[in-house]
C-alpha cells in the first residue's frame, strides 16, 4: 500500500464550511464566513461534476498533473518565502522583491491549476501569464469575498511593480519606496489553503461520479511534463519523470493537494537546493516547510 493510500485512511477529518475536510484549514477559516464558503465550495462542486461525469483516463492524467503541479507551487512558495528571512539576515535586500512576488505567483498558479473551468489545453494551462493568472485567481476569490478579491489584486500588483522597479529602473535609492509587505503574509497561507480545498472537492466529485477503469495515468503524460522547452531549448526534469511515474504505480486515481505530496518529494525537493559544500552560515532549504501550508 503506498504512502498516500496510508495517509488517507489514518488523516481525521475536520468539520467546516458544511463538510468535512482532510485539511485542518487556519486562514480559510479565520477569513471566510462559513456560509457564504459553504455556498461557494457547493456551486465548485457541481461545476467539477460537469466533469468528472464523462471521466476517462485522458481527463484523470491532466488532473493528475495538474494536482502535481500544484503541489509544487506551495513547495516552490515556502522556499522562495524562507529565502527571504536568510536574504534579510545577509542584507540581500536587492532579491527581496523577486522572492516575494514570484512566491505570490506560485500560489495563484497553483489556484488556477485547480479550478475546473480552466481549461488544459494541451499542457499551456502551465504557461498562463502573470495578468491572466492574477485575473482568474482574483474572479475565484470574489465569489467567497469581494474585499478579499480586491485585497489579493492590490498585493499582487504592488509587489509585481516593486519587482519591476528593481528589474528595469535599478532605482539609486535601493529598496526606499518599498512598505513593509510583511502585515499581508497571511495571504501566502490563505492561497495555498484555497487549492488545497479546491483539490479536495474535486477529489470528492471523482470519488464519486467515475468509475475505477478510468483512473489511468497515460505515461505520454509523464514525458510531456518532464520535458520542458524554454526560448529553444529543452529541459529534463529526471526527478519530475520519476515522482509522476511513482503515481501512475501507486496512486492513479487524482487526490487532494497534501496527499499528493510524499515525503520522499519534499524531501528531494527542498534537498535540491542545499549547499554543496558543508560551510558555515549558507542558505538552509530545510528549514520551516510549513511555513504557509502542512507540509508532510
Amino acid at each position: 500500500m503506498s504512502s498516500i493510500a496510508i495517509s488517507s485512511i489514518v488523516k481525521s477529518k475536520r468539520g467546516f464550511a458544511g463538510r468535512d475536510w482532510f485539511y485542518s484549514f487556519r486562514e480559510l477559516e479565520n477569513r471566510l464566513n462559513e456560509k457564504k464558503c459553504e455556498r461557494t465550495h457547493q456551486k465548485l462542486s457541481s461545476r467539477c461534476a460537469l466533469i468528472t461525469k464523462s471521466w476517462n483516463s485522458e481527463v484523470n492524467s491532466e488532473w493528475l498533473c495538474r494536482y502535481y503541479f500544484s503541489a509544487k507551487m506551495i513547495l516552490s512558495a515556502t522556499l522562495n518565502l524562507n529565502a527571504i528571512e536568510y536574504a534579510r539576515e545577509k542584507n540581500l535586500r536587492i532579491v527581496i522583491p523577486y522572492l516575494r512576488y514570484y512566491a505570490l505567483l506560485s500560489l495563484a498558479r497553483g489556484v488556477v491549476y485547480t479550478l475546473p473551468e480552466c481549461k488544459w489545453n494541451n499542457g499551456k494551462i502551465f504557461q498562463s501569464t502573470h495578468s491572466n493568472t492574477k485575473k482568474r485567481t482574483a474572479t475565484y476569490l470574489a465569489s467567497f469575498d469581494k474585499s478579499l478579491s480586491k485585497s489579493f489584486e492590490c498585493v499582487f500588483s504592488k509587489l509585481k511593480a516593486e519587482r519591476e522597479l528593481i528589474s528595469y529602473r535599478a532605482p539609486s535609492n535601493g529598496d526606499a519606496h518599498f512598505s513593509d509587505n510583511d502585515r499581508m503574509d497571511w495571504l501566502f497561507m490563505f492561497l495555498a489553503e484555497l487549492i488545497q480545498l479546491n483539490s479536495e472537492i474535486m477529489e470528492a466529485s471523482i470519488l464519486k461520479n467515475s468509475s475505477n477503469s478510468s483512473h489511468k495515468f497515460l505515461p505520454e503524460y509523464i514525458e510531456k511534463l518532464s520535458l520542458i522547452k524554454i526560448e529553444g531549448l529543452t529541459f529534463f526534469d529526471k526527478e519530475d519523470a520519476y515522482r509522476l511515474d511513482y503515481l501512475r504505480r501507486k496512486c492513479s486515481t487524482p487526490v487532494n493537494v497534501q496527499q499528493i505530496m510524499t515525503e520522499g518529494h519534499v524531501e528531494d525537493f527542498f534537498g535540491a537546493w542545499s549547499p554543496e559544500n558543508e560551510l558555515e552560515d549558507l542558505f538552509d532549504p530545510d528549514i520551516n516547510w510549513q511555513k504557509i501550508f502542512d507540509v508532510p
